[in-house]
């Protein structure tokens, strides 16, 4: 497991944010202003109360065509703080051809990112207006994390590995009022939930969602730290969802700017 392809699968599968995946207790804060938390736990196992919330999202995830996400992840790289941050599209009205438009900064670099009709295209600063289609050899390493932007379904794969839930109470996200839950899940499923083959230094992580009235998600966090190349790599993870079901288009970048991406 290298650095390089656990990122991918963190930053592409979660966040997020479709409403993605996410874990370990979260240290992260919430914007805006929390009611008091009154805190609930469900039996281990998933239980009867882990069963009704992913349910509930899942449920309401289905009827989701497009959204938008922003996410921040923060880790220690070489004694240093790095954030990379990432804003996007998603359309998934076509189940089988999930379109994703994003804008991520990392270190000072910009990088757009484009996946329409199955293919998926890079455009990075230094490149000017061209874009790198990502050759079909190396779409694997992607593909497992576009594929893990279903909150709900990957919430209903892990659901056995649930261990516990709880209620923290009602806070307002970005305006809007919604119920934070923790889902303590064990750490054998964090593959199933962010697509990337990653360990962590736990026997289980913490998952934190906001979701509205209407059980969509509004907010996912996550605080862990990852077992990477034999070394511990604390990671942060906040993201969140809002613009459900708004019109948007996403297109693939014109013939004359596409340019075969360097082996």
């Amino acid at each position: 497991m290298t650095t390089k392809s656990f990122l991918i699968g963190l930053v592409a599968g979660l966040s997020l944010f479709s409403a993605c995946s996410t874990a370990a207790p979260p240290a992260a804060t919430t914007p805006g202003t929390s009611a008091p938390a009154a805190t609930t736990s469900a039996p281990a196992g998933g239980g009867v109360a882990a069963d009704d919330v992913i349910g509930r999202i899942a449920a309401a995830g289905a009827g989701v065509k497009t959204y938008s996400m922003d996410m921040d992840m923060t880790m220690a790289l070489m004694g240093e703080e790095t954030t990379i941050t990432m804003a996007g599209v998603i359309d998934q009205t076509d189940p089988a051809n999930v379109k994703l438009s994003s804008d991520m900064e990392f270190a000072g670099m910009k990088m757009k990112m484009l996946q329409v009709d199955g293919e998926m295209y890079m455009q990075m600063d230094a490149a000017g207006d061209s874009w790198m289609k990502v050759p079909a050899d190396q779409m694997s390493q992607y593909e497992a994390s576009m594929n893990s932007m279903d909150l709900g379904a990957r919430l209903q794969e892990v659901k056995d590995s649930v261990k516990q839930v709880e209620n923290l109470g009602e806070e307002t996200v970005d305006g809007v009022r919604t119920t934070h839950h923790r889902l303590t899940i064990d750490a054998s499923a964090l593959t199933k939930m962010t697509g990337s083959e990653g360990e962590i230094d736990a026997d289980a992580f913490s998952y934190d969602v906001w979701v509205d009235e209407a059980d969509l998600v509004r907010k996912v966090a996550m605080d862990l730290k990852a077992k990477i190349e034999g070394k511990s790599l604390p990671i942060t993870v906040n993201g969140t969802m809002s613009h459900y079901n708004e019109p948007v288009t996403i297109k693939a970048p014109p013939k004359d700017k596409i340019v075969d991406m360097p082996s």
